[in-house]
């Protein structure tokens, strides 16, 4: 197989953005004081740092300092649907600040490209790990897949649970958030109907899950 990656544009989708750990920890120490957490000396001394430390890598965490190699590879003949489920990645959300925990389901049919299925978990990761809502993921997402892999069609299924949600409920919460966007040739029934059968599907057991 053919690396075609260095054929293919590569425009600045939403990169990481500097951390200043100083002016977080300032800033945490006041949040602490404002919601009346002065008279505890441990909490004051430590955990503005530590939630300092905590935004920098969820934010800019390591290995994603730089946008992610997106490897591509000559098709060798495949002509229909190529699914890549239950893809994890953490994100933030940015009316909150609170963490949201989800499950990709990608679908695309190639032309002359097919993406390394590693590839395709590091880009979703890479714009996922920051202040972010699901609705722009899951544009960001796709735009970032098609300008690199020009496919017939792709389409992308996002299912996140939200922890602000959880917060504001004073209670342990399950619901989850689905968005999904259909581009090309994927919003024909046939590969509609099978994204969405096998992200909803039960899954099989692989690797002891």
């Amino acid at each position: 197989m053919t690396d075609l990656s260095a054929a293919i544009s590569t425009p600045n989708y939403l990169p990481p953005k500097p951390v200043d750990l100083d002016t977080i920890e300032k800033a945490i120490s006041d949040l602490l004081r404002a919601l009346g957490q002065q008279d505890k000396p441990d909490v004051m001394a430590q955990t503005p740092r530590r939630v300092a430390e905590l935004y920098a890598e969820t934010i800019n965490p390591g290995g994603f300092d730089i946008e992610p190699d997106f490897t591509v590879f000559e098709n060798p003949g495949m002509n229909d649907l190529i699914l890549v489920n239950d893809v994890h990645y953490v994100s933030m959300c940015e009316h909150h600040l609170a963490p949201a925990f989800g499950v990709a389901h990608l679908g695309y049919v190639p032309d002359a490209t097919i993406a390394g299925y590693s590839k395709l978990k590091k880009g979703l990761n890479y714009l996922a790990r920051q202040p972010q809502l699901n609705e722009r993921l899951v544009v960001s997402a796709l735009d970032f897949v098609e300008a690199r892999l020009k496919p017939k069609g792709c389409a992308l299924i996002l299912r996140s649970v939200h922890c602000c949600i959880a917060l504001r409920t004073n209670a342990p919460s399950q619901e989850t958030v689905t968005v999904a966007d259909f581009r090309g040739v994927m919003r024909e029934d046939r590969h509609r109907n099978q994204l969405w059968a096998s992200a909803l599907a039960e899954k099989p057991a692989f690797l002891g899950r």
